[in-house]
C-alpha cells in the first residue's frame, strides 16, 4: 500500500490525519480513543488561563441536514435520468454552527490530570500530542511554558483574531516562540488579512507551521418552526465548520503555500479521502478533522484513511507526498482564459442523464438520442458561453474542458 507518512518541524507522523482541537479531544479518554481510531497526530482541546463560559446550545447542524439534492434514478435499463429531490430520509451535514469558544474545563486540570495520560498513551502509540492555547500574548507566555513542562511534542496556537492588520497574529507568535522551545504552529483564521506578508513575518519569529483554518464566522442560523437561533451564542451567532468551509480553507492553504515554505496543516470540511488528496494538491502537509468526527463518531478517520490509500493505490502513487503541491502550478494570477471555450463531450462515458442540460443556463446543452437511440449530451458552440457548470456536476466526468481531458 502508498506510504501515508509525514514529518513536521520534525515529528514524525504514521499518518497526516488529526483531530482539530474541539469537541472530540475534550479530555484524555477521548484522546485515547482517537488514537485507537488511527489518527496520525492527536490535538487537545483548546485552553487558556481561564475556563470559558460556553453559551447553550453550543452546537447545531445548519439546517438540520436537509436539502435539495439531485439524484441518477435508473427509469429503464440504459435510461438514466438526474432527478431533482428533498433529501428525505438522507442528510448531507455540509455545516455546523458551535458557539464552543476553548474548554471550559481549567486549564490546571488538564495539566495535571488529562495530559499526562495522553502523553503516555500517545508515546506508546507512535502518535504526536498537540496541545492546543490562545489567545493573547500574555496568556500564551503563560500557558506556554507549562504545556510544554507537561510534556507535549508541540503547541498549536490560536488568536481568534480577525481585521484589517495581522501584528496581534505576529506579537502572539513571538510571545510564545520566547516562552518555549517545542514547535509551535499558528492557526490562522479564514479572512486573516495579507498573508503573504505574514507567513514571512511569522518564519522571522521562529513558527514551525501554520494551521489552515480555523471556523469561520459569526454565521446565523435560525429553525423556522420556532424563530429561534440554533445556537445560543450572543445574537444567536456561531462559527460555521463542515464541507461549506473548505474552499475558503482551501484558498488559504493554498495561499501559505505558495509564499512560505512552512508545513501547513489544512484544516476545514474534511469528510473524504478526496479531500484530503485536495488539501494536499493546494499544499498542505497534514489535515485535521473535527465536523465529521462529531457527526459520524471516530470512526470517520479509519474511513478516511482507507479511501486515501485506495486513491493513491487507483492513480499509481506510492506516497501521499508525491501528491503535495501538485496544484499550485496552476494557481496563477492571471485568469485561465477570457473567452468562451465549448466543452468536449466523451459519447462513451456519456450516461444520458440530462444533469448537463439541466443546469445550462444559456440554453447551449441538450441531451439527444443518437442514431442507436442513445441518449447523448450535445453542445452548441454558438450558444456555449464556456462558464463550466455542466463539466463540474457530470457524474462520468464525460463533458470536459479539454485542458482536463487525459
Amino acid at each position: 500500500m502508498p506510504s501515508l507518512e509525514v514529518e513536521i518541524a520534525g515529528l514524525r507522523f504514521k499518518n497526516p490525519l488529526m483531530n482539530a482541537a474541539c469537541p472530540v479531544s475534550r479530555d484524555a479518554e477521548m484522546m485515547k480513543a482517537l488514537i485507537e481510531n488511527g489518527v496520525g497526530g492527536v490535538v487537545a482541546k483548546t485552553i487558556s488561563v481561564k475556563p470559558a463560559i460556553v453559551p447553550r446550545p453550543s452546537m447545531a447542524a445548519v439546517d438540520r441536514g436537509m436539502a435539495r439534492m439531485q439524484i441518477l434514478k435508473t427509469l429503464k435499463p440504459g435510461d438514466i435520468r438526474i432527478v431533482n429531490v428533498d433529501s428525505g430520509n438522507n442528510r448531507f451535514i455540509y455545516g455546523v454552527l458551535n458557539a464552543e469558544l476553548w474548554s471550559d474545563i481549567p486549564a490546571e486540570h488538564y495539566l495535571e490530570r488529562e495530559y499526562p495520560i495522553v502523553k503516555e498513551y500517545a508515546k506508546k502509540n507512535n502518535v504526536p500530542f498537540i496541545a492546543s492555547i490562545g489567545y493573547t500574548p500574555e496568556e500564551l507566555s503563560n500557558l506556554g511554558p507549562k504545556v510544554e513542562k507537561a510534556g507535549v511534542d508541540a503547541i498549536e496556537f490560536s488568536t481568534h483574531y480577525i481585521g484589517r492588520d495581522y501584528r496581534p497574529v505576529v506579537e502572539a507568535a513571538k510571545a510564545l516562540r520566547e516562552s518555549v522551545s517545542v514547535p509551535i504552529f499558528a492557526k490562522l483564521s479564514p479572512f486573516t488579512p495579507n498573508i503573504p506578508e505574514l507567513v514571512k513575518e511569522l518564519e522571522k519569529v521562529g513558527v514551525n507551521g501554520i494551521v489552515a483554518t480555523n471556523t469561520i464566522g459569526p454565521a446565523l442560523s435560525i429553525d423556522v418552526e420556532t424563530g429561534m437561533p440554533i445556537v445560543g451564542g450572543p445574537y444567536g451567532y456561531g462559527w460555521l465548520s463542515g464541507p461549506a468551509l473548505k474552499p475558503l480553507a482551501l484558498a488559504v492553504v493554498s495561499e501559505v503555500a505558495l509564499n512560505s515554505k512552512l508545513p501547513i496543516i489544512g484544516v476545514g470540511g474534511i469528510s473524504r479521502g478526496v479531500d484530503v488528496i485536495e488539501y494536499f494538491m493546494a499544499g498542505a502537509s497534514a489535515v485535521q478533522i473535527c465536523t465529521a468526527a462529531l457527526i459520524e463518531g471516530l470512526g470517520v478517520f479509519k474511513r478516511i484513511l482507507k479511501e486515501v490509500e485506495d486513491w493513491l493505490a487507483r492513480h499509481e502513487y506510492d506516497s501521499i507526498l508525491d501528491v503535495k503541491g501538485l496544484a499550485l502550478k496552476y494557481l496563477k494570477p492571471e485568469p485561465r482564459r477570457v473567452w468562451a471555450e465549448p466543452p468536449i463531450v466523451d459519447e462513451k462515458k456519456c450516461i444520458g442523464c440530462g444533469f448537463c442540460e439541466q443546469v445550462c443556463n444559456y440554453d447551449a446543452v441538450h441531451v439527444l438520442p443518437d442514431e442507436k437511440g442513445k441518449r447523448i449530451a450535445r453542445v452548441d458552440i454558438n450558444k456555449c458561453y464556456g462558464c463550466g457548470l455542466c463539466t463540474s456536476v457530470c457524474p462520468t466526468r464525460a463533458i470536459a474542458f479539454k485542458e482536463y481531458i487525459t
